[in-house]
């Protein structure tokens, strides 16, 4: 039986300690699949470590290794940058990120979709130690969702997440074991809707017609 890949959201701290940038962008579809991007851009001193992070296969833990990923490594000025994406089909569970697609009758417009994101982040390789836990509420990465339809303002999950458009970013810290996001969206459906307004409009004109031919062909009673 063939596995799904599992997009486990994993970020070891000893990387977001050494990383100059740590991005991590999921881009949903339509049809409720998507593609998660991931950036990650060392500092001049830390080269080597990013470098391992890819040459030890622990990227995985954000970019399953499977037909549908690609990646790419390299220098980058004095410093070492890591980008590559994945996209996944399976968008209702895939590991902790979660993505559910619903088609509603509402009020105006009739017909909508919604979106439901959510996703936990988990900080992974964290010591207890003094460095460790002094470090850990400086230590930054930015997370982004951005959805089909427009972001619902209530719903974005922790509070503080920047919202332009489609899109909302987060900047988190490393102080805490895990973080969960959540977010949703709602789109009209304005092509389903758009094409019943024209046959209604159609159904109409050719009530009317019926009846001013039968007007001009019915006999004047005397």
């Amino acid at each position: 039986m063939r596995t799904r890949p599992q997009l486990w959201t994993a970020l070891p701290f000893i990387l977001l300690y050494a990383a100059d940038e740590v991005t991590l962008s999921t881009r949903i579809e339509d049809d409720a699949t998507g593609v998660r991007s991931v950036k990650i851009t060392s500092r001049p001193d830390t080269k080597a470590y990013v470098k391992a992070f890819v040459d030890e296969g622990k990227v995985k833990d954000l970019l399953p290794a499977t037909l549908m990923r690609r990646l790419r490594s390299g220098e980058a000025a004095d410093r070492h940058r890591v980008t590559g994406d994945f996209r996944f089909v399976q968008g209702d569970q895939l590991g902790d990120l979660k993505v559910t697609r619903r088609v509603r009758l509402t009020g105006w417009p009739l017909l909508q979709t919604t979106y439901a994101y959510s996703d936990k982040i988990t900080r992974s390789e964290f010591a207890d130690t003094e460095r460790d836990l002094a470090a850990a509420p400086k230590t930054q990465f930015t997370y982004s969702v951005a959805l089909p339809g427009p972001i619902d303002q209530a719903s974005v999950l922790p509070p503080g997440g920047m919202v332009q458009g489609n899109t909302v970013t987060w900047t988190l810290t490393a102080d805490k074991p895990s973080h969960e996001v959540a977010v949703s969206a709602r789109r009209p459906d304005w092509a389903p809707q758009i094409l019943l307004l024209i046959v209604i409009a159609l159904a109409v004109l050719c009530v009317v017609r019926f009846l001013r031919y039968r007007e001009r062909t019915t006999p004047t009673r005397i």
